[in-house]
């Protein structure tokens, strides 16, 4: 027992040292963490004091010194949107931080909220009203959102200080080179270099300003003097190595990197300006090898997205998109890396791919112009053009004037048919001098939509200026000869565009419409049978069926569509077209079994599901049509096709109680497209076998504003107003449809109607 119990005693003792040893208050725990945060910071271990400072928020989540002090880390670590988090958090527990309020201020410059930038420097000044720091970022915000002379005047006031600040300098003498005052820029920048004389910074401004002007000499003794003014900075090495890199002094380009390369030995920024150096000069694979070199040495995801652009101008897309993804995997908040491999989906045309490899961007900087930009067009693709237009608008809020939004703006309009709005959006690009091939054809496709030709030949010449020979191009000069009952000319620049793109399936279907009316149908044919030959793309055998079957050829023509099914036979479209071709050529029967063949690969094939129900239909399959139209909107309940013709099977059966659901799909069809004229048409003879007659005319009234020669619709309004005793007005209508030339199948019917209505007879 004894023994037993002294060994508990023993053993008893570590315990309690144990427990007393953690049983430290809440506040000597943050005050370790800051310690500790503080220490890993001397190391250089930034991840690890970001930790620190993160659980030492833990116990006093507000108190601002820490929270600046991880934002100043983050900064450090290049996580700028958790910076700004730790910023924000510190100006709103502690409004007087200034050290806050400077930090988001000067970020808010980086991000160019200007706005924002003014509130945060006019909150400083509020607390410090003699806060230097915040009168200069007071002076660039006004500046940049357009109040230049408050602004300009605020800065050189600040440069009367006994010794004004080294930004003072710079920022002075940007403001005078946008306001094209250079000498007083060079005379600002002089006066800085005397309080500063080891300032590289105002040394290279000065020589940008010279070389600007065309004085290379005094560019270069700047540029070197700045130099060996901060010598043992990287920095300054390759700003200088730019400079010379600029002017093409190539053997002292060469001489400086290697210098660096040797006083920098970890660094990979020399081999990366060595990359550009080498691209620049079109040596792609010496790029190459040095962004290779870069990588080794540094392998961030900085500069496997540098890599990665070197392999895209190769057109080595694979190893680019395998490049990108790891510096993803390495820094899963890398913006270059997403937005370049999001444009390499697009340019795939895969756009979920795109808006997957987004989806963290958009979640957290929806309104970055680039992000903004590369979702919308992703969107665009996939059709949605609400939520395309959504991030444009949204992003053009914080970024008025952004050309690359403007852009994007003028694709939506175009896309949505606002042609209108889109040439009113080209010429507000145009002040930029900015506009794209892209923009360009769309404003000529827009302009001869508005039949506004001058406008639409305006964009083509500019179109094939900047882009000649290019499909837009040709196409664009096409039209306008057209326009100009120019064949020839149109038939040029078809003729042109197959023979430079003869796999592109607009080019050639541009040859075939135009190639007949100047050069014989026989020789369009043998061409375009031709290019099938040496290309063998299903779109090409379906465009030489199309001239086949116009010149008469039927069975040849059935032959390239066959062939066509056979190159890809999966492929839904060139089923249909033959299903098509059977109908043109009275072959019902065997377009009617392409169809369901179509339907039984493919259940959900609604496309062809409808087609097979309407010739059905024409053919008076009335039970089977109306089995097939239940089969679509059992699966699209708002099928606006079936819902429209099975309302008219149902109306006109004769069954009053299939009247009730005919109402209903006729409503359902009226709803997605009220102006269509034979939805209005089928809608009002509903409601006249309903017996409600005066709502019958106000839909065949709005059809026959859209369709005044349609005989059904003539018929059936004289059938409505017989009904209320309007004989004179009915026999109006009747007459317009009997004197018709179009064929339709109540023309007997009409006839009966004007001979009750001769008789008196109701």
């Amino acid at each position: 027992m004894k023994l037993s119990m002294r060994v508990c005693l023993v053993l008893l003792v570590p315990v309690l040292l144990i427990v007393s040893g953690c049983s430290k208050s809440p506040e000597e725990k943050r005050a370790a963490y800051l310690e500790s945060a503080q220490s890993y910071v001397k190391e250089g271990k930034l991840a690890e004091a970001a930790i620190q400072y993160q659980n030492a928020l833990k116990i006093a989540p507000d108190d601002a010194p820490t929270l600046v002090a991880l934002g100043e880390i983050q900064l450090k670590r290049t996580q700028a949107e958790d910076a700004y988090k730790a910023f924000s958090r510190a100006a709103a527990a502690d409004p007087r931080n200034t050290k806050a309020h400077r930090y988001l201020a000067y970020m808010q410059i980086l991000a160019k909220k200007f706005d924002m930038a003014e509130k945060e420097a006019r909150t400083i000044l509020a607390y410090d009203p003699k806060n230097r720091d915040a009168q200069e970022i007071l002076a660039q915000a006004l500046f940049n959102t357009g109040r230049k002379d408050e602004a300009l005047k605020l800065s050189t006031g600040l440069l009367s200080d006994p010794k004004p600040s080294e930004t003072n300098f710079t920022n002075t003498a940007t403001m005078y080179l946008a306001l094209n005052r250079a000498d007083d820029a060079l005379a600002t920048l002089n006066r800085g270099a005397s309080v500063y004389p080891n300032s590289a910074k105002i040394k290279f401004l000065a020589s940008d300003i010279h070389a600007a002007k065309g004085d290379l000499p005094l560019a270069r003794k700047w540029a070197e003097d700045a130099y060996r003014s901060d010598s043992k900075s990287l920095k300054a090495g390759l700003t200088l190595a730019r400079f010379y890199a600029n002017f093409r002094m190539d053997d002292l380009f060469g001489s400086l990197l290697a210098q660096l390369k040797t006083s920098f030995p970890k660094e990979s920024a020399p081999y990366l300006l060595e990359s550009v150096y080498l691209q620049n000069k079109r040596e792609i694979d010496k790029a190459i090898a040095a962004g290779e070199k870069a990588v080794s040495l540094q392998d961030t995801a900085e500069n496997k997205t540098r890599l990665a652009q070197l392999f895209l101008q190769k057109g080595d897309v694979p190893k680019a998109q395998k490049l990108l993804q790891e510096a993803i995997e390495k820094d899963a908040k890398t913006l270059p890396a997403r937005i370049l491999l999001a444009q390499i989906h697009l340019k795939a045309r895969e756009p979920q791919k795109a808006l997957d490899t987004l989806d963290m961007l958009i979640r957290n900087v929806p309104e970055r112009p680039d992000v903004a930009t590369e979702a919308a067009q992703a969107y665009l693709m996939q059709g949605d053009l609400v939520k395309a237009r959504g991030f444009v608008e949204k992003a053009l809020g914080t970024n008025k004037g952004n050309v690359a939004l403007l852009s994007m703006m003028t694709k939506i309009h175009f896309a949505q048919g606002s042609y209108r709005d889109a040439l009113a959006g080209i010429g507000q690009l145009g002040k930029y001098a900015l506009v794209q091939p892209d923009i360009l054809y769309a404003g000529v496709l827009s302009a001869f939509s508005l039949d506004d030709k001058a406008k639409g030949a305006e964009y083509a010449a500019a179109l094939k200026k900047i882009a000649p020979d290019t499909w837009p191009a040709l196409h664009a000069q096409s039209m306008v000869s057209l326009s100009k009952k120019d064949k020839n000319g149109a038939y040029a620049a078809a003729d042109r565009a197959v023979t430079l793109y003869p796999q592109m399936p607009q080019a050639l279907s541009l040859y075939a419409s135009i190639a007949p009316a100047v050069v014989t149908r026989e020789q369009a044919i043998e061409k375009i049978s031709g290019l099938c030959a040496r290309n063998g793309t299903a779109s090409c055998c379906m465009i030489l069926a199309r001239l086949l079957e116009a010149s008469g050829k039927v069975d040849a023509s059935l032959g390239q569509l066959k062939q066509a099914a056979g190159m890809e036979p999966d492929n839904a479209s060139i089923v249909h077209a033959i299903a098509q071709f059977y109908v043109r050529n009275r072959m019902i029967g065997k377009a009617m079994d392409e169809y369901e063949s179509l339907i039984n690969k493919n259940p959900n094939d609604l496309k062809a599901a409808v087609m097979l129900a309407q010739l059905n239909q024409s053919q008076g399959n009335l039970k089977e049509a109306k089995k097939v139209y239940t089969y679509v909107i059992e699966r699209e309940p708002k099928n606006v096709l079936a819902a429209n013709n099975l309302s008219w099977i149902l109306a006109d059966s004769g069954n009053p109680s299939d009247l009730t659901e005919a109402l209903r799909l006729a409503q359902i069809a009226k709803e997605k497209f009220p102006d269509d004229p034979r939805i209005a048409d089928t809608l009002g003879y509903v409601y006249l076998k309903k017996g409600l007659v005066e709502n019958s005319l106000g839909q065949f009234r709005l059809a026959l504003e859209k369709m005044p020669q349609e005989p059904t619709i003539n018929y059936h309004m004289a059938l409505a107003l017989s009904q209320l005793s309007r004989n004179p007005e009915a026999r109006k209508y009747a007459e317009a449809a009997l004197n018709s030339k179009a064929q339709f199948p109540e023309r007997e019917q009409v006839q009966k109607l004007l001979a009750k209505i001769d008789s008196g007879a109701k």
